[in-house]
């Protein structure tokens, strides 16, 4: 059985046990998180196609750590105008690891 669920504008695609990258969600390692914007569930049968969402359905997963993502540079520079920037950035991103698809397919 697996799923297709919205979270932050991102669309995952997963079932028990897989383990994936969101956006940074607050919480230890350990915390239990529910995503209810459940977009289609399939299994054996036909799929269960929602509009927009599958009634009922919902996402459980455990969060496994907190990590920052590799830094990335940023720079601007304008030819002959003595401009030159540099940043960087790092994303903060939650590992989670699905422990179960709850719905009807």
């Amino acid at each position: 059985m697996y799923a297709i669920f919205e979270d932050g504008s991102h669309q995952f695609r997963v079932s028990a046990g897989d383990r994936i990258a969101v956006d940074r969600r607050e919480g230890e390692p350990g915390d239990e998180l529910v995503f209810s914007n459940v977009l289609l569930i399939g299994g054996d049968g036909a799929p269960a196609i929602g509009t927009p969402v599958v009634d009922g359905a919902r996402v459980v997963a455990t969060i496994v750590n907190q990590y920052r993502d590799k830094k990335i540079i940023i720079q601007k520079f304008r030819r002959r105008k003595n401009m030159r920037r540099r940043n960087a950035h790092r994303q903060p991103h939650t590992r989670i690891q699905i422990v179960r698809v709850d719905g009807s397919a």
